[in-house]
């Protein structure tokens, strides 16, 4: 079980309110709250499921974030009959152009990895939650991390890079055995998407 402090996911969360005195008021407030997860990598997909539900539910600030971040356990399918991955899609009562992909690689019953894809667009909200799906992403790999430490994946794998073009976009670092690897998806010289990769690394 791993602990950490609450306040940077609520801060995340609180960046896509327009009321910003509302917004400072909550973050005081949750900034000495702790919130307690187990990681998902070597657990079996319904404990990864559960696991991610759990740290959604306590730093969800409003119903609507929680029905957003959660993942429902019916909607989860397997995309082939090898049964090594498991595929989730965030957003789409909402909009399927925008909508953020989550597959969950297995070997022999367990989470061994993730693919998440996410939409580039140019409001803010698809921003903050892109940065907030790295963040549980990163969490669930590897609970040893703190909040530095995970902010430090985001820094390493060139999220926040200043690039020339969108082919630059990306790199990858590996930290306590798990592999973290962003890679840019461009069409026509457009950056329309982001592949997040967590994986464990071989032994």
């Amino acid at each position: 079980m791993k602990k950490i402090y609450l306040f940077l996911f609520i801060f995340l969360l609180l960046n896509c309110s327009t009321d910003e005195q509302s917004s400072t008021e909550n973050t005081e407030s949750n900034q000495s709250e702790e919130i307690i997860f187990e990681q998902g990598f070597g657990k079996n997909p319904s404990e990864y499921v559960a696991n991610w539900n759990r740290l959604v539910s306590e730093i969800a600030s409003d119903e609507e974030t929680l029905f957003y971040f959660s993942i429902n356990p019916d909607n989860v399918q397997w995309t082939s009959t090898d049964r090594n991955i498991l595929l989730y899609q965030f957003g789409l009562n909402e909009n399927t152009q925008s909508a953020f992909v989550l597959n969950i690689l297995i070997a022999d019953d367990t989470v061994v990895g993730v693919e998440f894809f996410s939409p580039v667009a140019s409001d803010e909200i698809t921003a903050q939650r892109t940065r907030l799906f790295f963040l549980i992403i990163i969490a669930l790999s590897d609970e040893t991390l703190d909040k530095d430490g995970r902010e430090s994946v985001l820094s390493k794998v060139g999220l926040y890079d200043e690039v020339e073009s969108p082919n630059q976009v990306g790199g990858g670092v590996t930290l306590n055995k798990v592999r973290y690897v962003v890679e840019p998806l461009v069409d026509r010289g457009v950056l329309v998407g982001i592949n997040f990769y967590s994986t464990r690394d071989s032994e």
